[in-house]
């Protein structure tokens, strides 16, 4: 209950922020495909490449990322920015959520994954803060941004995609669930406490009704029961050739920045 409380505090906050930056902060610009590179960072030969593998992922997962340089963020702070390009470009699927965007504004020299609520699972903040770290700033360092956004782009995809041969080894062998792990031991061990003195006052006849509790809130309030989120294949819009853009995808402020 409480997460699923901080959940919705930080969805509405973001929803005000982006309420609020859309009457005075910087224009998103037009999709016009899955690489925007608006401040002309890449090569032509990366751009056809890195286009024609997210196409190709896109059809046969369902995961959509786009990219989007610009050549600054007009005083803007890049989190927020982000959140309302992949809002207003709603990328992925409807119901899936399963979008992600790699933000990079030349001026400030800052870099943002932003990631879509069902990807967040996969792509974590961590992840996304790795990928960042050790793979895109790395490039952008050496004046590579071209090579940087690509490989930052792959390492997102193998990431969401389960497919370990795009990950970097610097991403995958860092371990990002020491946290998570300590949080679910900790729920457990109060958890397996409240089983006990449960069943010690309410009798051996009613042993069963704290699980009983527990299991019925665990499934409504679990956002991705059903065979919606089992999949990444639909009939969303978006994923049927013609014009590129988004199918309907949500965000709501995962993912990580970074400069350099």
């Amino acid at each position: 209950m409480v997460l699923k409380s901080k959940k919705i505090l930080i969805t509405a906050a973001a929803a005000v922020i982006f309420t609020a930056a859309c009457a005075w902060g910087l224009d998103v610009p037009a999709l016009t495909g899955r690489v925007n590179d608006y401040a002309n960072v890449m090569t032509q030969t990366d751009k056809t490449e890195l286009t024609g593998y997210l196409e190709s992922l896109e059809d046969s997962t369902g995961i959509q990322i786009a990219v989007l340089t610009i050549d600054s963020l007009e005083g803007e702070d890049i989190e927020g920015y982000g959140v309302r390009v992949a809002e207003k470009w709603q990328l992925g699927q409807k119901g899936e959520d399963n979008g992600a965007l790699l933000l990079v504004a030349l001026s400030e020299r800052k870099v943002r994954i932003e990631t879509g609520y069902g990807l967040e699972g996969k792509l974590t903040d961590t992840k996304c803060g790795l990928i960042i770290r050790s793979v895109i700033i790395p490039e952008f360092r050496n004046d590579d941004y071209s090579t940087g956004i690509v490989k930052g782009v792959r390492n997102m995809a193998g990431i969401a995609s389960d497919n370990a041969e795009l990950v970097s080894k610097s991403v995958a062998e860092a371990d990002d669930s020491g946290a998570a792990g300590s949080i679910l031991f900790g729920f457990l061990f109060v958890f397996g406490w409240f089983i006990l003195f449960s069943c010690i006052a309410s009798g051996r006849s009613n042993h069963w009704l704290p699980w009983l509790i527990f299991s019925r809130s665990f499934r409504s309030q679990h956002p991705y029961t059903g065979s919606s989120y089992s999949h990444f294949s639909g009939s969303g819009s978006g994923f049927s050739g013609g014009s590129f853009h988004g199918g309907g995808g949500h965000f709501g402020g995962g993912g990580a920045s970074g400069g350099w």
